[in-house]
């Protein structure tokens, strides 16, 4: 009889036929139940294939964290493609799903690459499956993609099948028939008779997990014995037949999904770990091995029933595993992981350590929930003892919009340091840091906040400790004044105020909004159209911006600059600074302004009624799926009810303004206002509503006019020229409307000219060869596959493909994909 080898592999040959396949579509799904052998079946699939394989297990339902994994793996084909995508994050929006396909399209896999998701079904994103679905219909030629999960991939794989997309494997293909059973025994040294294996057959259905469970017991005993469950199987066949030590063990590194070398002796340093995985992986085929990870992986149902009996130890025993976990985690840097081992553990002095550590850099708004639920649950006196993690809390809050927990725990903060037995210079280090963090409740209000500071300067020594320097300044605004500007009359003593609370904001912060004072200074300069020192200012602001590192207030900058340049009539002056700036966002992988510089664009073709030019998501009205925050709402509804009242939307525009103006009264954002009330009299002008027009455009002025600002109505001439000529006819408003009046009569000029050397810009000003590119990029083919059909270098590709986007006016592959399919269809 041959030798008993329960760990042999036997794949059945119409799931060998099934797997083969997998060369024939950009998409394998592989779904089965748990157990039924779908990773052994892909491994199998891949091994003597000579195919570039990238595996990655999924293991969570987090978003983030498969984001994290997969740009892990890329690396190992482009390092900067992952770079860059890490940088960008889950791509949550069309803006940055645009931006990930076009990275991964343009990365050079090598020939018969695979990419395979395992235990997908752990996962629950919408915007991955969307991701992925997409990646596919690109249909890059050295690119296979397999999902194995337990549950149906996407909603769409029914489609994706019809249209040649996908191909599934299902469970019907993994199940083993009687024959089948008595081969697989045989390959492990097992003999059976037939009404062994019909009676096999008919207790396991053909799962092989449960054979295998079976088949082991069958050895020793000699016979088919039913078990209660699929646990008491593992439990009699598998468990009970390891030694006292390999047990602890395995209760020590089931914790893991997956697990290193290092990890396990982290766990067990006080054994020999790499003798006992020896030892695991030669007797049990539910753990492996995976040489290309140097990881070892244990089998869902291993892990599921080994979890189950961790349950069952004693609470110190589970303690100080989830310990050992959450040190292993923090030690690795990956903190969102440690906080969860350690507040498993109930250890919250490690997971406050953790956070501490991080400085909340791993935290987003997916895990918002989480973070305020731990920090409810934490003792008082434990979260005292981590006042510096309570503080990134705090700053956390913030950013969350979450208005009265930050009140609240702002206060609770206040109350710890007056009790505090700290020493004298700790506790004005922490009220210091204090005062600087309550600077934000008082958010929009100049003097509000820069009593805080001033309070916040006498504390402390040296910048602060825990805000990010690198944080975005503006919340995603492209302005400096629309933040600041609050009360109409105090412009310029609201500009001169912020000019003398900036060094001392600067000071504490290390740098964090330099150039925003110059900023606000050039930008009322602009509004009440005194061009000349706007832009010296503006010039001025950027050099401190980059100088300091300040994206964000560079960002501010340019927005301006290119509302300058549209008053001067410099189309391409317009265009070349929004192409720069989207190509030193790539550069520095700054994805997360991607949406303020796209706020810039959206204004600036609002401007020259150009609707179909406005990037997608603010002609939808997606602001909540952009990387922008609660404070910079309103300057997106600028340029949202802008493109609303160019596209002739006036019923929507009308009932949307209430709820404009209610977000631009929050703290408040004047400039915000004066648009929408302009925006709101356009409207009603276009319906012929005489009074409700003028009554709108009266609140705008009466607003505008205190301070000057005549520019809001000056780049809205064309749509409330009429009114605003009625309306000067009021001795009130004569000065005003005049001064806008003859600014306007200038403009306006200038518009024409652009907008018909926009319309010129067309695909038709394009080269032949660039067309020709254009056209290929619009089949969604990436830019190796164009050179290579072209006989070109990938390089020229690139080069011709930022040409062809200067001359349009755009910046991304699904922009010149959908004007290439106006122009085809004729539309325009």
């Amino acid at each position: 009889m041959p030798r008993f080898n329960p760990t042999a592999l036997y794949v059945r040959q119409p799931l060998r036929q099934a797997m083969g396949r997998i060369w024939d579509f950009p998409l394998t799904v592989v779904e089965a139940p748990m157990g039924y052998g779908k990773t052994t079946a892909v491994k199998e699939c891949l091994k003597d294939s000579d195919a570039r394989v990238l595996w990655q297990t999924v293991i969570d339902g987090s978003a983030s964290g498969f984001w994290r994994g997969f740009c892990r793996m890329l690396k190992k084909i482009d390092a900067g493609c992952a770079e860059r995508l890490a940088e960008l994050g889950v791509p949550d929006n069309s803006i940055f799903m645009d931006a990930a396909l076009e990275l991964i399209g343009n990365a050079p896999f090598p020939a018969r690459t695979v990419l395979v998701f395992d235990d997908f079904h752990l996962l629950s994103s919408k915007t991955v499956e969307q991701f992925l679905e997409l990646l596919v219909k690109m249909t890059i030629p050295s690119l296979r993609i397999i999902v194995a999960t337990r549950a149906k991939f996407g909603e769409n794989t029914t489609e994706l099948a019809l249209k040649g997309f996908c191909h599934v494997v299902d469970k019907s293909d993994f199940e083993l028939n009687q024959g089948e059973i008595i081969a697989y025994y045989k390959l492990c040294g097992v003999r059976l008779r037939p009404h062994e294996a019909a009676e096999l057959h008919a207790y396991t259905e053909g799962w092989i997990s449960a054979l295998y469970l079976s088949m082991l017991n069958f050895a020793r005993e000699g016979l088919v014995e039913r078990q209660a469950s699929l646990s008491e199987l593992i439990d009699k066949a598998v468990y009970r037949q390891c030694p006292a030590e390999v047990k602890e063990f395995l209760l020590a590194v089931c914790v893991f999904d997956s697990f290193t070398l290092a990890q396990a002796q982290a766990m067990r340093p006080d054994e020999n770990a790499e003798a006992l995985l020896s030892y695991l992986v030669s007797h049990n085929a539910f753990i492996k091995y995976d040489k290309y990870s140097k990881t070892y992986r244990m089998h869902n149902i291993f892990t599921d029933y080994l979890r189950e009996m961790f349950a069952r130890q004693g609470r110190e025993r589970r303690r100080a595993v989830l310990r050992a976990a959450g040190s292993w985690y923090a030690g690795s840097g990956d903190h969102i992981r440690a906080m969860d081992a350690y507040h498993q553990a109930g250890d919250f002095h490690g997971l406050l350590a953790a956070l501490e550590l991080a400085k909340g850099h791993s935290l987003n708004t997916e895990h918002k929930e989480k973070l305020i639920r731990y920090f409810r649950e934490c003792p008082a006196k434990i979260k005292k003892m981590h006042p510096w993690a309570w503080l990134v809390y705090t700053v956390y809050l913030f950013v969350f919009n979450e208005k009265e927990l930050f009140a609240e725990q702002c206060a609770e903060i206040r109350g710890y340091i007056g009790q505090s037995g700290s020493d004298e210079n700790t506790r004005a280090q922490l009220a210091g840091e204090l005062e600087l963090l309550c600077s934000f409740s008082r958010y929009n209000s100049i003097a509000g906040m820069t009593e805080h500071l001033q309070r916040a300067a006498r504390l402390l020594r040296g910048p602060s400790r825990f805000l990010d320097r690198k944080a975005l300044w503006t919340f995603g605004s492209p302005s400096v004044l629309y933040m600041f500007y609050r009360e109409s009359g105090r412009l310029e003593q609201e500009v001169a105020e912020f000019a003398a609370s900036m060094p001392l904001y600067c000071h504490l912060t290390g740098g964090h909004g330099a150039g925003a004072d110059l900023v606000f200074r050039a930008e009322r300069h602009y509004y009440i159209g005194d061009f000349e020192n706007a832009e010296i200012l503006a010039n001025n602001a950027m050099y401190v911006a980059q100088a300091h590192g300040q994206t964000t207030i560079a960002m501010c900058a340019l927005f301006l600059q290119v509302k300058l340049d549209i008053a001067k009539g410099s189309l391409a002056a317009v265009k070349t600074a929004l192409q720069q700036a989207r190509e030193e966002i790539k550069r520095q992988k700054l994805y997360r302004n991607i949406h303020m510089l796209e706020l810039c664009e959206g204004s600036a073709y609002a401007c020259l009624g150009q609707a179909d030019r406005i990037p997608a998501w603010i002609a939808k009205g997606d602001v909540k799926d952009s990387s922008l925050y609660f404070p910079a709402y309103a300057a997106f509804n600028i340029v949202y009810g802008k493109t609303l009242l160019i596209t002739g939307q006036y019923l929507k525009l009308l009932g949307l303004a209430g709820h404009f103006l209610g977000v631009a009264g929050v703290f408040p954002n004047l400039l915000g206002q004066i648009y929408i009330c302009i925006y709101v009299a356009a409207a009603h002008h276009r319906l012929q509503r005489r009074h409700e027009a003028q009554a709108a455009l009266v609140r705008a002025v009466d607003i505008a006019a205190a301070d000057g600002l005549i520019m809001p109505f000056v780049e809205n001439g064309e749509h409330i020229g009429a009114i605003l000529g009625q309306l000067g006819k009021d001795d009130r408003y004569a000065g005003f409307v005049a001064r806008v009046e003859k600014t306007y009569a200038a403009f306006a000029l200038k518009l024409p000219a652009m907008r018909a050397a926009e319309t010129d810009n067309d695909l038709a000003n394009l080269t032949a060869r660039e067309r020709e590119i254009a056209g290929l990029v619009a089949a969604g083919l990436p830019n190796r596959v164009i050179a290579k059909k072209l006989v070109i270098e990938e390089a020229t590709v690139k080069k011709t493909l930022q040409n062809i986007f200067t001359k349009l006016g755009i910046g991304s592959r699904t922009v010149l994909a959908r004007l290439m399919l106006e122009r085809k269809t004729g539309r325009t």
